[in-house]
């Protein structure tokens, strides 16, 4: 047992990935930034493509098929010992928000001790063990496999003494195998947000110190870099679909008690919030991470319109077929135009956001085709509701991006 995490460790040196920008880093000897080109934002093609993943989350019964009446939506956590201390808090923090959509069901399937070369080989002999523990654990909260539609990802491997360079590699391989083998356990499952590791500047053991926690972020950059780019083993839309759609959710690496620059509320003080080993986070550390992972999901445009709201849709909009209704092109940036096949006459139409409230109506709508312009909508999940003689005719989602 360790008596304490070393806690008068200096300063590694090392930059937040999310610090560097579009500056090249002196360790990894790459170009900074969450997402490509030195950017912490989503390029506006994929953050188009995951507010449209978004879009299609839905109340699922146990064969995955849509109900809306007795139906859930899956939040899965899949990692190693960190990512289950992290979630347990997470969990316990957003059962209590008030906002939360009690149709969502928030799940642990991470587990102590196991890492991603354990779940990412099926010669493993605990890769079998995870998985089967996995099923266990949704059985348990009265879920399936086939409602799972949104994972949260956090995985390391044991440092020892591998080259930090060859650690990095493999990790980029083996994340990669894993979400093949989440979409083939969890076919409905649509959104990935992967985690980086918390800073390992105060650890007393070869587990995972420095720097193997800082590559750490870097490896999770590359694989989603790499699908943005559009890798084949990471095909998240199409007829080969073998991956969910992937993004930072969130960047949690701060050299220690060092605020990042970008996101100054990310930091961890020693030796609260870490355990002996200054490894793993404390209870307080964990539940410091818990209230990230809560501010990122309630307020994420990929996420608050299945995170948030009072059940299977938006607040205030109920469902009605869209058969005689056709919006294109969407997602739109400034305008999008709306077609119907009958005849408009004095009808109106009402835009609602992912949490109910009406923020655009146009009324005194004639013919079978109208221009709805974005005006100064913020770029998110909409939904739009078509009236005439005051009944809803059609409503449909909509989504805005930059």
């Amino acid at each position: 047992m360790f008596a304490q995490p070393n806690c008068s460790a200096p300063p590694t040196g090392f930059v937040p990935i999310n610090d560097l920008g579009t500056n090249i880093s002196t360790v990894t000897g790459r170009m900074g930034g969450l997402y490509p080109s030195g950017s912490n934002y989503l390029p506006p093609a994929h953050k188009g493509a995951g507010m449209h993943m978004a879009a299609q989350v839905q109340c699922l019964d146990a064969n995955g098929n849509p109900d809306v009446v007795n139906g859930k939506i899956v939040w899965l956590s899949i990692g190693m010992s960190n990512t289950t201390q992290e979630t347990q808090q997470f969990i316990a923090q957003a059962n209590a928000y008030p906002g939360k959509n009690p149709r969502l069901f928030l799940v642990d399937g991470a587990q102590g001790g196991q890492t991603a070369s354990n779940i990412s080989t099926p010669g493993n002999p605990n890769y079998t063990a995870f998985w089967n523990t996995v099923t266990t654990r949704l059985a348990n909260a009265g879920v399936t496999a086939k409602q799972v539609q949104i994972i949260w990802f956090k995985e390391a491997n044991v440092a020892g003494t591998v080259d930090v360079q060859v650690y990095h590699d493999s990790l980029v391989v083996q994340i990669k195998r894993i979400m093949n083998e989440i979409k083939l356990r969890f076919p409905n499952a649509k959104l990935c947000y992967i985690a980086s590791r918390i800073s390992a500047r105060y650890a007393t053991t070869t587990l995972n110190p420095e720097p193997y926690a800082y590559y750490t972020g870097w490896a999770v950059k590359k694989v989603i870099e790499a699908q943005i780019n559009g890798d084949s083993q990471l095909q998240y839309a199409g007829p080969l679909v073998n991956s969910p759609w992937l993004a930072w959710g969130i960047y949690m690496w701060s050299d220690g008690s060092m605020p990042q620059a970008t996101n100054p509320n990310i930091f961890l003080n020693c030796p609260v919030d870490f355990q002996n080993d200054g490894t793993h986070p404390s209870v307080a550390g964990a539940q410091k991470v818990g209230g990230w992972l809560l501010n990122f999901f309630s307020t994420d445009s990929t996420a608050t319109s299945w995170f948030r709201g009072t059940g299977c849709i938006a607040a205030g909009v109920e469902k009605i077929s869209t058969d005689n209704i056709r919006i294109y092109p969407n997602p739109f940036t400034t305008h999008t135009l709306v077609q119907a096949d009958k005849i408009f006459n004095k009808a109106s139409l009402a835009v609602y956001n992912a949490h109910g409230l009406k923020v655009k109506e146009v009324t005194n709508i004639f013919g079978n085709e109208f221009n709805l312009s974005r005006d100064n909508l913020p770029c998110g999940l909409y939904f739009i509701r078509l009236q005439q003689n005051f009944e809803t005719i059609a409503s449909q989602k909509i989504i805005i991006t930059d």
